[in-house]
């Protein structure tokens, strides 16, 4: 089968179990939804990324791009020039998807917030302009990528944003011990179950009751739906909203442990 066929098939699975609003007992769960999942607000910030994003799609160069995530299939470091519309067509976050991460820093008000996997920073930025008092830090394993990242955070006026280049192994332990608790962890990048796991309990050392941690591409292909299982299970995770392309996971303590899986 395909990848693509093995894809719309999970998103048929996720489909016919996900549930409705009407189907929320969770209050905390229902306040998620009726407030940030639900929210069809057009933030003006909308307007000057999506601007962004026409203008990358009518871009004509090209990036050197080194991969060191699934990707990059058996080679350690994957090399390939790509055409800059290709990236956001195809590694990009969605806008329907990226206005959902804005929203949830605009309601948590995260101060400290942890992406892995910056691209051509869309995901990054609307998470700082959903929260412009907090910080955010992206790590990103290309240099190019994050010079053309930068690009884009210098060209919205953004300065909520500290980048660091490396890759995650290398980079993320220690960046941890020195922002200590963080408010808000964004994961996308390196779609291997390990790996995937391996960043997973590397910030389950740094959240606390009210942290948040948002899974990019966890129906991404088997494995990674594996290590989304070993995540929902783990004792520390309270509650955890399946949403196909995102999941969210709570760690509020005094609720009830619940998996959810919703239309989105």
């Amino acid at each position: 089968m395909s990848k693509q066929s093995e894809t719309a098939l999970r998103f048929l699975r996720h489909r016919i179990r996900a549930k409705s609003k009407f189907d929320l007992h969770s209050p905390f769960v229902y306040r998620i939804y009726a407030q940030i999942l639900n929210d069809k607000s057009g933030y003006d910030e909308f307007r000057s990324i999506e601007k962004l994003r026409v203008r990358l799609l009518k871009d004509q160069g090209y990036i050197k791009m080194s991969d060191l995530g699934a990707g990059a299939g058996d080679i350690p470091w994957c090399h390939r020039i790509v055409p800059v519309k290709k990236v956001v067509k195809r590694s990009c976050v969605k806008p329907a998807y990226g206005q959902l991460l804005f929203r949830m820093a605009r309601h948590f008000r995260p101060a400290v917030m942890v992406e892995l996997g910056t691209s051509l920073g869309m995901s990054t930025i609307y998470l700082a302009m959903g929260n412009p008092q907090g910080q955010i830090t992206t790590i990103e394993g290309c240099q190019e990528t994050a010079a053309f990242a930068g690009k884009n955070f210098e060209l919205l006026g953004l300065s909520n944003v500290r980048q660091v280049i490396g890759s995650f192994e290398d980079i993320l332990p220690g960046l941890l011990q020195k922002l200590g608790k963080v408010d808000l962890f964004f994961i996308d990048g390196n779609h291997r179950k390990k790996p995937f796991l391996q960043y997973f309990y590397q910030c389950l050392q740094h959240i606390h009751d009210d942290s948040v941690l948002i899974l990019d591409d966890i129906h991404w292909s088997g494995e990674m739906e594996e290590a989304w299982k070993e995540i929902r299970n783990h004792p520390s995770v309270t509650i955890t909203i399946d949403l196909f392309r995102m999941g969210l996971v709570f760690f509020k303590e005094g609720l009830s442990k619940e998996d959810f899986i919703l239309h989105f």
